[in-house]
């Protein structure tokens, strides 16, 4: 299956997905912050799963760092679900947004569309 880089700043969230995507099979490094995401981005994931907005370094910068160093899949999450929200983690270069609260069988489905099933 994935490994996968998760960046979420709330331990509650990153523990639900985290334990999610991990009985479905897949690696799961959990980074609290974006400073640490940029730390460990490259140690060789198939998907980042990034929150949009954390203190210090956002989200959307995190994807647009990530996007410039890989073409490596992103999906963004936010509690904010507004179509600004999406069209701007778009543009950073995020392939797929869901927003919160979500479905876990939705986050599912989107991480095997995007790592390629």
């Amino acid at each position: 299956m994935a490994r996968i880089l998760l960046v979420e700043d709330e331990p509650l969230v990153a523990h639900m997905v985290r334990r999610l995507l991990e009985r479905a099979g897949h690696q799961v490094d959990w980074a609290p912050s974006g400073q640490k995401a940029l730390e460990r981005f490259g140690e060789g994931y198939d998907l980042v799963i990034c929150d949009l907005v954390m203190p210090g370094l956002s989200g959307l910068e995190v994807i647009r760092q990530v996007r410039a160093r890989s073409p490596i899949p992103v999906l963004a999450l936010s509690a904010s679900v507004s179509a600004r929200s999406q069209e701007e983690a778009l543009k950073a270069g995020a392939q797929a947004f869901l927003g919160k609260p979500f479905e876990g069988q939705t986050l599912l489905a989107q991480v095997e569309r995007l790592v390629g099933g």
